[in-house]
């Protein structure tokens, strides 16, 4: 039987990369700082990863707070990569197209 594992990292590094570069085009801008912040990186597990900012005010931009409403351009995000999901890994499991 054959070992999955690379192909199933590679389909998930792609979903994040789908979410980061949604979350990129959805991060509202003032000055474009939290939208350069954006950085997709590996998470705790061998097949998690993660996206995050340095700059102290992105959860309040993410979440509101203060009288501001919420700015769901993370949340969002994942439920594009979730939309692509089936066809991903169908083009690296099932040898398909992208």
């Amino acid at each position: 039987m054959r070992n999955y594992d690379n192909e199933i990292i590679a389909a998930v590094w792609e979903l994040a990369s789908v979410a980061l570069e949604d979350a990129r085009a959805n991060c509202p801008v003032r000055t474009g700082r939290l939208k350069r912040s954006l950085t997709l990186s590996r998470g705790d597990g061998r097949e998690s990863f993660k996206i995050s900012s340095d700059v102290p005010y992105a959860a309040a931009v993410e979440l509101g707070g203060r009288g501001r409403r919420p700015r769901l351009f993370l949340s969002g995000s994942v439920e594009t990569a979730r939309k692509s999901a089936a066809a991903v890994f169908a083009a690296f499991l099932g040898g398909g197209e992208l």
